[in-house]
């Protein structure tokens, strides 16, 4: 009777080994389908990855640190931001040449903004913004980007 004992603690170890086999093969052959599926059906229809080689960064420059009160605290409290600006080699020189009319334009934009609008959810906004001024008061699309390079609220 023992020895019937072993024999069915024996049958069901070996049974329970057979199920955990079966359901590796069956989650190795689920893990392939779904590889197969990703690499074959929905490739095509993810984009492209672009190429770092094709993103051109212009001309880069320092406009020069800008110290402002902030509009909305009394007074209390201060932005420091240094900005830099992008725009194409072949413009560079009249850039340079209306950097007085740049600072002035980037001055005064700061100047108007509040803690809110000077948020890091905003920053984006604020960029768009002093580039739209730029190029107005420029009369041409001189500036394609604005960069802060240093930006500190107290």
């Amino acid at each position: 009777m023992a020895e019937e004992n072993g024999l069915e603690k024996k049958a069901k170890t070996g049974f329970d080994g057979k199920i955990i086999i079966i359901g590796m093969v069956f989650f190795l052959v689920a893990v392939g389908a779904s590889y197969l599926i990703m690499d074959r059906l929905l490739a095509p229809l993810m984009p492209p990855k672009a190429d770092s080689a094709e993103v051109k960064v212009g001309a880069l420059l320092s406009v020069g640190e800008f110290t402002t009160n902030i509009n909305d605290v009394n007074g209390t409290r201060f932005l420091k931001v240094e900005v830099t600006i992008e725009t194409d080699e072949k413009k560079k020189e009249d850039v340079n040449k209306n950097m007085a009319v740049i600072k002035d334009t980037i001055l005064n934009t700061f100047a108007g903004k509040t803690v809110a609008d000077l948020d890091i959810r905003n920053r984006d906004n604020l960029k768009a913004e002093i580039t739209r001024q730029l190029n107005a008061k420029l009369g041409a699309e001189v500036i394609r980007n604005v960069y802060f390079t240093k930006f500190i609220m107290q």
